[in-house]
């Protein structure tokens, strides 16, 4: 399907993205994600709200492009498919619609059929994952949840975000969640992570149901900075840094410090060489490893300090660019689902 998509890319950049959602569909569907998160993640695949009523009912459920639940709306005046026996679901985009909208809306609708369909054993486990994991949940709700889980009492619960794509190690309750990020499997676990995959982001210790949702929010943080270097990432050794994340996850924008690293890929440099920069490798070290000549290199680390906006060569300057690669990472880290 990857390979596809990049044949079509280059002959149909509309038709590859096509391809995209369908794919993203399929991998809910195999995921087994319940009706709630097939929204979320149509919503947050769209970056519109969308909505969903069953048979019979005027108005239904709505989440919007962040994955957060809406107050209930109607379709009324919006794009919408029927299926089933009279249940609907529509797209709520202001000003023109995107090439893909009908699109996210017709395998959005095929995938809430599937599911009234499916017979599926474990639902309730994984729904009860979803659960713990939203920020939506009651308390109640989450109450409900931990009593089917089985987890035990007074024992902090670690979320735990895997790519869909890695092998876990544990029978520990699962579920494939859709994020703004990508598509990612969320594990519950009270015992230590560290073994749980072999590339995992490892949220905070929730000590009661209501701080489950912040473990999850920090295990995507988490697994978004994990690399080939360091596949498996602990939340809670960054300390500081993970306040500093949360932050940056609600801006609108990257902050400009992102922009500049962008600028520094798109020229001579790598990701692995400004880390070396950023640790205070010197110019051979860092030519060495790029193949270039060190005189070549001392050119473009003095290229670099414009570029940049600051100097990367004084000790606040490296835990500078240390810190805007890591944003970088997260502002450009998505899950496709094959990683």
């Amino acid at each position: 399907m990857r390979e596809l998509a990049g044949r079509l890319l280059a002959l149909d950049p509309e038709a590859s993205e096509t391809l995209k959602v369908i794919a993203y569909f399929d991998r809910l569907i195999d995921g087994r994600v319940g009706a709630e998160g097939m929204l979320r993640g149509a919503a947050t695949l769209a970056g519109a709200p969308v909505g969903h009523a069953r048979p019979g009912a005027e108005r239904g459920r709505r989440f919007g492009p962040d994955a957060a639940s809406l107050p209930d709306g109607s379709p009324d005046g919006w794009p919408s498919v029927g299926f089933g026996e009279g249940a609907v679901v529509w797209l709520e985009r202001s000003g023109e619609a995107h090439a893909n909208d009908a699109m996210v809306l017709e395998r959005l609708a095929i995938a809430l059929s599937i599911l009234s369909t499916r017979l599926d054993t474990v639902a309730p486990t994984r729904q009860a994952v979803e659960t713990l994991v939203s920020a939506d949940a009651t308390d109640e709700q989450r109450d409900e949840a931990l009593q089917r889980l089985a987890l035990p009492v007074h024992v902090p619960v670690h979320a735990v975000a895997v790519p869909t794509g890695v092998p876990l190690a544990t029978a520990a309750p699962h579920a494939v969640v859709a994020t703004r990020f990508g598509v990612v499997r969320a594990v519950l676990t009270v015992v230590d992570a560290t073994g749980l995959a072999p590339s995992a982001g490892i949220g905070v210790a929730a000590h009661v149901a209501g701080e489950i949702p912040q473990s999850w929010r920090s295990a995507l943080i988490a697994l978004r900075l994990a690399d080939p270097s360091r596949p498996v990432v602990r939340a809670d050794e960054l300390g500081a840094l993970l306040a500093l994340f949360e932050v940056e996850d609600q801006r609108a924008v990257p902050h400009p410090d992102v922009d500049a690293v962008g600028r520094a890929l798109a020229a001579h440099w790598t990701e692995s060489l400004l880390r070396g920069l950023s640790a205070g490798a010197s110019h051979r070290a860092l030519a060495a490893e790029a193949g270039v000549h060190h005189s070549t290199m001392g050119a473009r680390v003095r290229e670099l300090t414009p570029m940049l906006g600051f100097d990367p060569a004084t000790p606040v300057g490296r835990t500078r660019l240390d810190v805007a690669l890591m944003l970088y990472r997260l502002a450009n880290t998505r899950f496709d689902g094959e990683r």
